[in-house]
Formats: C-alpha cells, structure tokens, sequence
C-alpha cells in the first residue's frame, strides 16, 4: 500500500480485523510528530501481536447498556388504570403498610398473585364462572362509591394482564380489579388486616354499650350500686367513679365489672371515655376563670376530699391496698 508521501506500507493480518488494526497501527507510527504534539506522541500504539481474539471479540461486540437502560425506564413507565371501591383500594393500602411496602409494591405483588392462582384455576374452572366469582368479590365490598388509581408493574407483567383481559373480553381496568379482589381474598396479610379491623369494630361496639349500662346506673341508682361494689352508702363517690372522673381501685372496679356484667377491659374504656366527654362548665365567675379538671382524680385523694369520719375513710382507702 503506497501512502500520500509516496512511502510504501506493507500489512499483514491473519484475519480483516486482525488486517485493519495492524494497518491503524502502521498508519499512527507513520503520523508526523511536529503536526500533533504531545498528544498523539502519548497516543496508545495497536501491537497486532498483542492482540488476543477475546480482545477482538469485545471491541466488535455492541454495547448493550443504553439499551437495557432504556428498556428499563420503559418497564418502570407501564402501568395500568384500574376502577376498584374506595374500600377495596383502602385494604392494598393496609396490606401494603402491614408489610412495610409501598402501595405500588403491593398492587403489583397482588396482581402477580392474582394472575398466577387465575391460570391455576381455568385448569378446573371456566373462565365465565370464575371471572363471575371474581367479580362477585369485587362487588362486595363496602359502599358504593369508586376510585381510578394506578398499579405500576414491569412489562411483561402488564402485557400478559392486557393479554388475559382481551382474551376473556374484558376491559383491562375491569379485569385487573377482579384479579385484584381474588387476590386480597386469598392473602394472608389482607386476612390480617381485616382480623384486626373487626376487633377494633367489635371493641367500639362492646364500649358503646358499657357507656349505655353504665348510663342507666348512674344519678339515685348509684345508692343501690355502692354496697354492691364495697362503698358502703357512698353514692356521691360511686357516681363519681361512674362518671369517670375518680380513678378507682381494682378490687372496686372488678366488683363493678362483675355487677354490671361487662367485661373489665371494656368497663375501663368506657368509664376513660366518660371522663373525656364531660362537658365543659359554663357559668359567670366573679373571680378568676372556671375551672376544667384535666385529669382523673387519684382515689385517695377524691376520699380525702369527702372529709368522712376517720373510720370510714380509712375503709376506703384500704380498698387502694
């Protein structure tokens, strides 16, 4: 090969790739130093040599890590919108705080389950009458009012729920709140969840009707109440504990729970929030400002305050022991 300034190369190269880095490298050594300086005197020099076919190999491989980039961004871009009831929606979002998880992760878990236990089930069951069994546990939700929000998954996880909701005729939205339902009915934390939200509902349920009975004991039925429960004649104080505003021993409480016939944790609860629901006096003061007590009375001290003869307050504070 005969260059511009009329010298001769000569390449050689078992193969084109081999051929073409051995020409790169006569070519650079051919390369007058005044014209690039510094620069290309530092430039790496191609010793055909040294070169290996694994070194090949990666030179002439592309580079794939734009593209996975992209097809990543592009995954984390799929969602899909779903019309569900406000309390369908309202369980993933405890579910998803009862396992430490975002909402997104949760939907997304859901949904994988859902369409993994929906191919196992169309091995024994029709599509009609399952997707009819699905829907049936979406409609049964509480209230009648619904949301649009969005569930967030990987590519494949959104073609194949886009796939399967065409296949049966479905709307995408329609078919992933159907899956969904099955899902949450059939998971373990949302069983949890809703376990855990009965007893609360049961607990409110068991208070409001302590506070009822406790209701009608209070006022001259107290007088009645007070020997029963170890207080002797003592209806002021009796009405006092009733009212919530006298913290009492546990052996009067016990007795009172057994009177009353109310389970003992329930009976406190009512009686705190007896206390917390006192209303706020309202009357003309010629000096200073009313006064709101700010906290349940110590039982020795409500005694005290009674000023009863020695005898009887010390029966009553004994109670305290």
């Amino acid at each position: 090969m005969t260059l511009a300034n009329g010298h001769s190369v000569i390449v050689t190269g078992k193969d084109e790739p081999n051929l073409l880095l051995s020409l790169m490298s006569v070519l650079v050594k051919q390369l007058p130093d005044a014209q690039f300086g510094k620069q290309l005197a530092m430039a790496p020099v191609i010793d055909p040599a040294s070169v290996n076919e694994q070194s090949l190999e990666a030179t002439m491989q592309p580079s794939t890590t734009t593209q996975d980039t992209s097809e990543r961004s592009q995954a984390k871009r799929l969602q899909i919108g779903v019309t569900t009831k406000v309390s369908q929606h309202e369980l993933v979002k405890k579910v998803a705080k009862k396992r430490g998880v975002s909402v997104s992760i949760a939907a997304r878990d859901l949904l994988q389950d859902g369409l993994d236990r929906f191919d196992h089930e169309l091995l024994t069951v029709s599509p009609s009458e399952l997707l009819a069994n699905y829907e049936r546990k979406a409609n049964d939700y509480e209230g009648a009012e619904t949301e649009n929000w969005i569930i967030r998954a990987d590519r494949r996880l959104v073609m194949k729920t886009r796939l399967r909701a065409g296949e049966y005729e479905r709307s995408l939205s329609s078919f992933a709140n159907f899956i969904l339902a099955n899902a949450l009915s059939i998971c373990p934390v949302a069983d949890a969840v809703l376990a855990e939200s009965s007893q609360a509902m049961l607990s409110d349920d068991a208070v409001a009707e302590a506070l009822k009975v406790i209701e009608q004991s209070v006022g001259v039925k107290a007088r009645t109440l007070a020997p029963q429960i170890g207080l002797g004649e003592q209806r002021g104080l009796t009405n006092m504990i009733l009212g919530g505003t006298v913290q009492a021993p546990a052996r009067v409480l016990a007795k009172l729970s057994s009177v009353l016939k109310l389970p003992l944790d329930v009976l406190s609860v009512a009686l705190e929030r007896r206390f917390a629901a006192q209303p706020v006096p309202s009357f003309k003061a010629t000096e200073g400002k009313p006064t709101v007590q700010a906290e349940r009375k110590a039982w020795s001290v409500a005694v005290r305050e009674l000023q009863l003869p020695t005898e009887e307050q010390e029966r009553l504070l004994e109670l305290e022991g």
